[in-house]
Parts: structure tokens; C-alpha cells; sequence
């Protein structure tokens, strides 16, 4: 029999102690006997791994509650995911608004905050130093709000209103702002927190509805963000496709689509179309949307008082039906999903505008044509994403960072 060295069985220690951190990342309550079944593991080397990640801080052994049955013997141990033993930060970093959600290594969200920007476009001399000590400041915020601070922080999702790469890079663009909204947040914030995560705003929509919303259990599937721009997220074969500058999602071909014409989002659409109707005096006084004016026009506001039933809204909805089918039609010519989801905080709003766009866009398919279905995430889609991101990224890491915490913690300082 071959022997085994010091150095493999560590190896082999280390990837059984990973595997079972796996087991226990979104496996809730569970026993020795549920890891042993599911990885193919001895008893022994179950328990051993179990062991070290108790000893690491990373799972907790729950107090017993045996039943009659078990009462005669000894209880069998039960084990958890220790939460509490890091924190995840999920951060959508807009044109407009930063909007931040902290969370333990869990999931379980602890704190929510918001923090108002200057739009690029009212910038006379836009700098992206503004953009980190912004990134910075909404993080801090939650992380007060959460009861915690910078160095329980474990990893960190940014998304941002601009094409991103595998390595978290924009490209240029010819107002600058690409560059601007990215601003190397990546390598900002990576000099605060151990693992920085930065994606397109769409792509991390795309993770949220992959990991808790619309597209779970599903391997082709398109987010679509459809507030002030349109953007998309792709996910084919189980995983996000970006592209080699992370243009994959980007919709700039729908300029070249009659009836289209560009990628206002269907937000921003009803928005410009309610404005031209109130400018020329078409909306009865006792119409709901004779109330709205300056800043209250908005895509959600216009839209949550829209109605087929209704005449005066007939129009818009009719029209913005028709928008958003010859869109999925282009979109589904490009990926052949299974489903694309509505994002953003309009979805909600838009039922009878996808009944329309669902039946544009079946006489124009020849393959199946994918579901589309509203999003039940809201205006929190991108920052819940990374937040999703962010635990992903975490459980890449937490393991090798807390053992060297817990090393450093145990060696003696040397004077």
C-alpha cells in the first residue's frame, strides 16, 4: 500500500474541508450524515472537516433537540453555516444614487442605505476621486446601519451603468462616461476590503433573478433593466456572459430596429409620452395623471396608473407593448433564452404591457419563443445582484482568510 506524506494528507484535508463548507454554504440546518451521503465521505474524515470549520469560526454545531427515538443513545450533531462570521456588501453604484445592502455571510440582509449623487451630465469637471470616496461612504453607511464594520467585510458587489469585463475594466467612451461610472472601483476598493466584485448594472440583475428571483433553475435566461436606459444581462448555459469588453448585454443595435429606434427604457417612454400629452392639453382634469407634474412624472408613477381598460392610457400602453415585443423578438434572435425578465422598479406596472409583447412577438419567431415575465425584485434588483455577487465571491475566499486570521491571532507577536 502506498504511503501517504504529511503533504498530501494535508491536500487532501484541505479540499475535504472545502468540500463540506460547500455542502454547508446553502444547505441550512443539517447533520454528519447529510455531507457523508451527499460527498461520498467517511465518517471521520466528515467530522474532521466539520471540526476545522467550527474551530475556524465558519460553522456552528446547533444545540440538540433529539426526539424519543433518540433519547436512548447519543443525539446525532447537527451543524449551520455561521453567519455572523463575516459580512457581504452589495452596492449599485448608479448615475443618480448609490444604494447599498449589507448582509451576513448567510444572506440575511442586516441594513439598507441610499446616498445621492450629481448627475454626470450636470458635472462641469467630472472626477472619478468623487466616485471612490462616494463608494466608500454608502459602504460605511450600511455597515454602521448593519452594526459592523470595514474589517468584517469579506467581499463586496459593485454594479455599475457601464460595459465591465472579467477583470471589472470599462472601456473608453467618447463623453467619458463609462469611465466615469466604473472609475477603477475595483482597484479603489480593493484596498479596503479583501475580494472587490465589480459588474455591469444588468449582468448583476441577471445574477439576482438567477439566485433569488424570475430565471432560478434556469440555464438561458435575459434580465432586462427598463427604467430611465435599457440594458440586459445574459446568462446562457448557466453562466454570464459578458464578452471581450463586456458588451454582450449592451443594446445599441435596437437603434437600427423601426419602432425602436434607441435604448430609452420603457420607464423613461412613458415618462416623455405623458410630458407631450400634459403639454398639449389632452389629459382630462379627472384623470389620475392630471395630477402629476415636474418630478412627479415618472416612469413609475405614469405606468402604475396605466390601463387597456382605460382610454386615455389605452394608447400608452398599447404602444409600449409593441416597444417592448419587437425588443424581446431582437433579443431573442441574438440568445434564444428561455425566459427574459423585466427588471427594475417599473415591472411590477407592466402586466398588460408584456400580454401585448408577448403576443407581437410570437408571429415573429421561428423558434419557441421565450416567456417574458415581470420582475418581483423592484428597484432593488441591481444592489440585491451584487449582493448575490458578493456571497459567490466570498465563498471563494472565506476559508484561506479566516484560517490566516485565525493563524495571525494565535502566533505571538515578536518584539
Amino acid at each position: 500500500m502506498r504511503k501517504v506524506g504529511v503533504a498530501e494528507r494535508q491536500t487532501r484535508h484541505r479540499a475535504s474541508t472545502e468540500a463540506v463548507l460547500d455542502h454547508a454554504w446553502d444547505s441550512g440546518a443539517f447533520g454528519a450524515d447529510h455531507v457523508i451521503s451527499a460527498l461520498g465521505m467517511t465518517r471521520s474524515t466528515a467530522l474532521s472537516a466539520l471540526d476545522e470549520l467550527i474551530d475556524v469560526g465558519l460553522i456552528e454545531e446547533l444545540t440538540s433537540s433529539a426526539g424519543p427515538a433518540q433519547r436512548l443513545g447519543r443525539p446525532a450533531r447537527r451543524f449551520e453555516l455561521r453567519g455572523e462570521a463575516g459580512l457581504i456588501v452589495g452596492l449599485d453604484a448608479g448615475g443618480r444614487r448609490f444604494s447599498a445592502i449589507a448582509a451576513d455571510l448567510s444572506g440575511r440582509i442586516l441594513a439598507r442605505e441610499h446616498l445621492d449623487l450629481t448627475s454626470f451630465f450636470e458635472l462641469e469637471a467630472p472626477d472619478p476621486a468623487t466616485r471612490h470616496t462616494a463608494a466608500l461612504r454608502a459602504i460605511d453607511a450600511v455597515l454602521a446601519a448593519a452594526g459592523g464594520s470595514r474589517d468584517e467585510v469579506i467581499a463586496v458587489g459593485v454594479g455599475v451603468p457601464a460595459p465591465v469585463d472579467g477583470q471589472g475594466a470599462s472601456p473608453t467612451h467618447t463623453s467619458g462616461f463609462w469611465s466615469y461610472m466604473n472609475a477603477g472601483l475595483r482597484e479603489a476598493l480593493s484596498g479596503e476590503f479583501p475580494v472587490v466584485r465589480v459588474e455591469n448594472d444588468a449582468s448583476l440583475a441577471a445574477v439576482a433573478e438567477g439566485s433569488l428571483g424570475e430565471a432560478q433553475g434556469r440555464e438561458h435566461y435575459v434580465a432586462m433593466l427598463s427604467g430611465l436606459r435599457l440594458g440586459s444581462g445574459v446568462v446562457l448555459e448557466g453562466r454570464l456572459v459578458r464578452g471581450a469588453h463586456g458588451g454582450v448585454g449592451e443594446l445599441e443595435a435596437l437603434a437600427y430596429v423601426p419602432g425602436v429606434g434607441g435604448t430609452w427604457g420603457l420607464g423613461y417612454l412613458a415618462e416623455q409620452w405623458l410630458r407631450a400629452q400634459l403639454g398639449m392639453g389632452a389629459i382630462p382634469a379627472d384623470h389620475p395623471w392630471a395630477a402629476l407634474s415636474g418630478g412627479a412624472v415618472t416612469g413609475e408613477a405614469v405606468l402604475s396608473r396605466a390601463r387597456l381598460a382605460d382610454p386615455v392610457a389605452r394608447p400608452l400602453v398599447e404602444e409600449l407593448g409593441g416597444t417592448l415585443g419587437r425588443i424581446c423578438t431582437v433579443v431573442s434572435r441574438f440568445f434564444d433564452p428561455e425566459v427574459i425578465v423585466v427588471c427594475g422598479a417599473i415591472a411590477g406596472t407592466l402586466g398588460e404591457v408584456i400580454e401585448i409583447a408577448v403576443a407581437h412577438m410570437a408571429g415573429e419567431l421561428e423558434l419557441p419563443p421565450p416567456g417574458i415575465v415581470a420582475s418581483g425584485l423592484g428597484g432593488d434588483v441591481v444592489s440585491l445582484g451584487a449582493l448575490s455577487a458578493a456571497r459567490e465571491s466570498a465563498r471563494q475566499v472565506v476559508l484561506p482568510l479566516l484560517t490566516a486570521r485565525r493563524l495571525a491571532a494565535r502566533t505571538p507577536a515578536v518584539d
